[in-house]
């Protein structure tokens, strides 16, 4: 298995005025993920997604369990793994160019290596006219394509994407739905997608594993069977509409379990 997660588990020490307090955010995490797949991981606010995804970039470790890419144990963060936030996180005094080109120059590529591969991905996101932009002169959805353009070009084994759809208007997120699953295409990489939104993680994945609320569990994993390349009549299938009323009843079953272990006594 190309990327594995073995019995993975996540606590914060949370300190307060008096006293130190144990915080479970994950627990008992275990699935794989095959080379070329795309993983989407649904769950509630709160559940630990983003917590998971930066335990697989290897920006924290966990405290119990392990992770291996290739089978090697993920111990510190990697070029190998690009990251694609929620918000964008570009560099306002770069151009858009000088901002795919930042991975770039951590791996001491040429001036004109460097330059010819960031041109090459914004032409794939449809930003090859914006290449002199500043991201404040950009839209929501512009910024977030060159945030895409940026973790791709470094050439990531494994493309991880925290929410990046979540702050942008429901139009411009269908067409960068769209966009990212012709990307992903062309380009067969492995992905793993966080999204609390039920119809795009049916949209855009194989596989959809379902989270409950913290401390976040998987409670099942489900093989989205659509063809590709998925357009908008997929999501008028009534296949759709029954994966998405049976992830959202797991869901809602989830958060009620929840809400009745913090009122219990």
């Amino acid at each position: 298995m190309f990327l594995e997660l073995d019995s993975v588990g996540r606590t914060f020490v949370l300190e307060r005025r008096k006293h130190t307090e144990e915080l479970c955010v994950l627990e008992g995490i275990s699935f794989g993920v095959a080379e070329g797949s795309f993983v989407a991981i649904c769950g509630p606010s709160g559940c630990g997604k983003s917590t998971l995804l930066r335990l697989i970039h290897g920006l924290q470790q966990p405290d119990a369990g392990e992770i291996r890419v290739r089978g090697e144990r993920v111990t510190a963060p990697s070029l190998d793994r690009g990251m694609v936030f929620q918000h964008h996180n570009l560099m306002p005094w770069r151009t858009v160019i000088r901002n795919v080109e930042l991975g770039l120059e951590a791996q001491k590529l040429s001036k004109a290596e460097a330059r010819s591969r960031a041109e090459r991905w914004l032409d794939k996101v449809g930003l090859s006219d914006f290449a002199s932009y500043y991201p404040a002169q950009l839209s929501g959805g512009m910024q977030q394509r060159v945030g895409l353009a940026r973790a791709l070009a470094i050439d990531p084994a494994i493309l991880l994407m925290d929410e990046p759809f979540g702050a942008l208007d429901a139009q411009t997120r269908v067409l960068l739905q769209e966009e990212l699953e012709r990307i992903w295409e062309a380009n067969a990489k492995t992905v793993v997608f966080i999204t609390h939104d039920i119809e795009e993680a049916l949209f855009l994945a194989d596989r959809v594993i379902v989270m409950s609320a913290r401390p976040g569990r998987i409670i099942a994993d489900i093989a989205v069977d659509a063809a590709r390349p998925r357009r908008e009549q997929w999501r008028a299938a009534p296949e759709f509409a029954q994966l998405k009323g049976e992830i959202w009843k797991l869901l809602r079953s989830g958060q009620q379990e929840a809400l009745l272990e913090e009122v219990s006594p």
